[in-house]
């Protein structure tokens, strides 16, 4: 691949930060690209082909998919972090990458390189979203208005929200929540229950994001749940989070766990892009870096971060930063 574009994500920032990685190909793994080569065999791949990284299919062979259990295929996750043993020696912060034919997918026609770009966090919001079980006119709160928190409120949208709040300490992410068309957003600790009260059923949030994994955030989405509610935990942060348990059972909250995403997500998210659906141009900066600059760009991130969550995406001027290798 000829690596078109490729995210910052809050991941590669804290991964520079701690120089910890899950996988050297985790570092740069929101990108877009075209196929400048197809290796011996490949089939339904083509030179020229624009591309995104992606999840595979289930493999059909792991312990998971042999008894029914194909969404939590070994081998997609495997992928997902790039601990299989076809990963490539490193991320996609380079002009040429080489990939499995099974972890990348077709961009469709009508989405360029930088939207392209983040379909993997569009993806991971999808899968999120999917495992909500949002209904047709729930109230939604998301807490963490990063990249992933904010298109998980557009797709809340999408599936039939009749309400969506965002809760983050940036005023910037506040008001491109807003733009991107949450209702309202709001700091930490300013008064999310009036507004529920006054605006929705006066009963809290029918489900709660938590795209923060700070210490505190899953506990507040329980507070902010109606009884009956669901808490769906995305973001995932150094800290442990906790939640009181007298919540958990005086609400009759359901909390479920989002982790990556799966294939049908990543077609997902691309065919909404493809339909104008779904609106990223407002998450990333206007103008692409080159290589030589994400050094800096990251030590500036550090220096600005609000807070070390996961989620509180970084940003410049309020958005991402696509990286392009190859000018």
């Amino acid at each position: 691949m000829r690596i078109e574009r490729c995210a910052i994500g809050g991941s590669d920032l804290l991964a520079w930060e701690s120089g910890e990685l899950p996988a050297p190909a985790w570092f740069g793994h929101a990108w877009s690209g075209r196929v400048i080569e197809v290796g011996e065999g490949v089939e339904g791949h083509f030179e020229g082909e624009r591309v995104v990284g992606a999840a595979p299919p289930p493999c059909g062979r792991c312990k998971h998919c042999r008894v029914g259990f194909a969404e939590n295929c070994d081998l997609v996750l495997e992928m997902i972090i790039g601990t299989d043993a076809l990963a490539s020696p490193h991320g996609a912060f380079a002009e040429v990458i080489r990939v499995d034919a099974r972890r990348v997918h077709r961009i469709p026609e009508g989405v360029d390189d930088q939207d392209a770009a983040l379909a993997e966090p569009a993806s991971v919001a999808a899968h999120a979203v999917d495992r909500s079980g949002i209904r047709l006119g729930d109230i939604v709160v998301v807490i963490g208005a990063g990249t992933i928190g904010l298109i998980v409120a557009e797709l809340a949208r999408i599936g039939g929200a009749s309400r969506v709040l965002a809760v983050d300490p940036s005023s910037q992410r506040r008001e491109l929540a807003c733009d991107l068309g949450s209702d309202a957003a709001f700091a930490p600790g300013e008064d999310v229950g009036r507004w529920l009260d006054q605006q929705g059923h006066g009963l809290g949030a029918d489900v709660v994001f938590d795209c923060v994994g700070a210490e505190g955030a899953l506990a507040r989405g329980v507070e902010l749940s109606r009884r009956g509610g669901t808490v769906v935990a995305v973001g995932v942060s150094g800290q442990t989070p906790t939640a009181v348990p007298a919540d958990l059972v005086r609400r009759e909250v359901t909390v479920r766990a989002s982790l990556g995403y799966t294939s049908a997500d990543v077609h997902r998210a691309l065919e909404l892009l493809a339909e104008d659906r779904l609106r990223v141009s407002g998450l990333y900066d206007d103008e692409p870096i080159g290589l030589e600059q994400i050094q800096d760009t990251l030590a500036s991130f550090a220096a600005r971060a609000e807070s070390s969550v996961v989620e509180a995406a970084p940003e410049l001027r309020g958005r991402t930063v696509l990286v392009a290798p190859n000018g």
